[in-house]
């Protein structure tokens, strides 16, 4: 905690700083404009501040600082004590007022006050999620392996790369990375780096200076100020500008930036998990995303896994949502068992987003302490089960060339999901044959990153057939 102490009388000044410093860091400052030299050159979590004083008065600075460090806590300090000056200095911006002759007591109880307050706002405001919204919900293979990769990276301030398709919870998995290692008041910032133009986004991540462009009519904090002391996490970093990417590339090599249209350097203390569903790798070798800032990122990377090829996960997914959406609702609703079986069987393609989207959309369509039944589930979801299972016997064709392929007879009785998992077995088998058991070539035949290709190995029991 960094505080600066702004008084004309050198004897409160001294007498402050000797008070203070061995709980913080601090430096003081003899009139307001000196205080402006030290605010744009280093940041101040704290100002106490005199109201008059030569050159540039308590309340001029004030504004000023509003300006420059709109996160800056500012308290004043004056000899006209009266409740007519604390309303003044509040209206203006103050966060608190202290009246002179100053008590030491009272000055540590005002200072702590504010810790409390900034940390009570970075819980508040900054952090996007509770915990309940963070819990890794499942028992599948996968999410023990994810909670193990966050045991093992939460305790470092390196950067986590999260890869895989879009609606696996990468968000969750950031979340959960960092309330493993920070405490409740320190924040969680989200940027979707595909929201926003170019212009906006660079303005949304390293804050802007007033007048720095059109509709600039005050300086803003980006999120990496926002983000200071907690965690910080880039979604669809793929989607990032080429000249965006140098910028980034420089906050993480030297952990510093400028606001947009600014020249004062602030320190980055957040650290950075980043995610996307694209192949950064191709788009480096297309000349579309940075090669140094891969390999900057790609330091603690994590492949997700769709929500098809962790099937045990959901129906405690569905409880968990179903129980979650009700109770932030304030409504009471139920599933038949029917509908129930038939969303555990749903293959989802858009993964957990999906499911919890249409979960929520069942709760919100059903009346007041209603039950969802089969015929209320949207079509592409009830009517699939029943497709698969009316599906008749296939024979298959004799004769056919190298790269053909002929799914494997259903009979019946025959579980849907089991048939679906021998065909996806037979599927993988048949690619590498084709191309001559090369895991990076057949990943890019069937459609999958390298990550989700191993995965489904490891389910099937596949064991490479030796070339002959």
């Amino acid at each position: 905690m960094r505080i600066l102490i702004v008084d004309d009388e050198v004897g409160l000044r001294n007498s402050l700083k000797e008070l203070l410093q061995e709980s913080y860091d601090v430096e003081t400052a003899e009139d307001g404009e000196r205080a402006l030299k030290l605010i744009q050159e280093k940041s101040f979590e704290i100002v106490l501040s005199d109201l008059k004083m030569p050159k540039l008065d308590g309340l001029g600075l004030l504004a000023k600082i509003r300006e420059l460090s709109p996160l800056t806590s500012f308290i004043l300090m004056t000899a006209q004590g009266s409740i007519e000056g604390a309303v003044a200095a509040i209206h203006a911006g103050a966060d608190d007022y202290l009246s002179k002759p100053i008590e030491f007591a009272e000055v540590f109880h005002r200072i702590n006050r504010i810790i409390e307050l900034r940390a009570w706002n970075a819980k508040k405001i900054l952090s996007s999620s509770e915990k309940s919204k963070t819990k890794l919900v499942g028992e599948s293979q996968f999410l023990a392996e994810t909670k193990k990769f966050i045991e093992k990276v939460a305790p470092v301030n390196s950067p986590v790369l999260l890869l895989g398709p879009s609606g696996t919870g990468k968000e969750v998995v950031a979340k959960a990375i960092h309330e493993a290692n920070q405490d409740n008041n320190s924040p969680f910032v989200a940027v979707n780096c595909a929201s926003l133009s170019e212009n906006l986004l660079e303005s949304e991540l390293f804050g802007h200076e007033k007048g720095a462009f059109t509709g600039a009519v005050a300086s803003k904090p980006g999120k990496f100020e926002l983000a200071a002391g907690g965690t910080i996490f880039l979604d669809e970093i793929g989607e990032l500008q080429l000249n965006l990417q140098a910028k980034l590339l420089r906050v993480l090599q030297e952990k510093e930036f400028c606001r947009v249209g600014g020249t004062r350097v602030i320190k980055s203390q957040a650290r950075v998990v980043a995610a996307t569903h694209r192949n950064l790798k191709e788009l480096v070798d297309k000349g579309l995303f940075r090669e140094d800032l891969y390999f900057r990122l790609n330091v603690l990377q994590y492949q997700m896994t769709p929500l098809c090829d962790r099937k045990e996960d959901i129906p405690l997914l569905i409880n968990h949502f179903w129980n979650y959406i009700c109770e932030d609702l304030g409504v009471k609703s139920s599933l038949s068992p029917n509908a129930k079986t038939v969303l555990e069987q749903y293959h989802y393609p858009g993964n957990i987003r999906e499911l919890k989207n249409i979960l929520e959309r069942l709760i919100v369509l059903t009346p007041q302490n209603g039950r969802v039944e089969l015929a209320q589930l949207p079509a592409e979801i009830a009517n699939r089960p029943a497709v698969l299972t009316d599906t008749p016997q296939v024979t298959p064709v004799p004769n056919t060339t190298a790269n053909e392929f002929q799914p494997p007879a259903w009979k019946p009785g025959m579980a849907v999901e089991d048939y679906l998992d021998l065909i996806e077995g037979e599927v993988l088998q048949r690619a590498f044959e084709i191309v001559g058991e090369n895991q990076v070539q057949a990943a890019e035949l069937l459609g999958l990153n390298r990550g989700t290709l191993q995965y489904k190995i490891k389910k099937h029991n596949l064991t490479k057939k030796k070339s002959a």
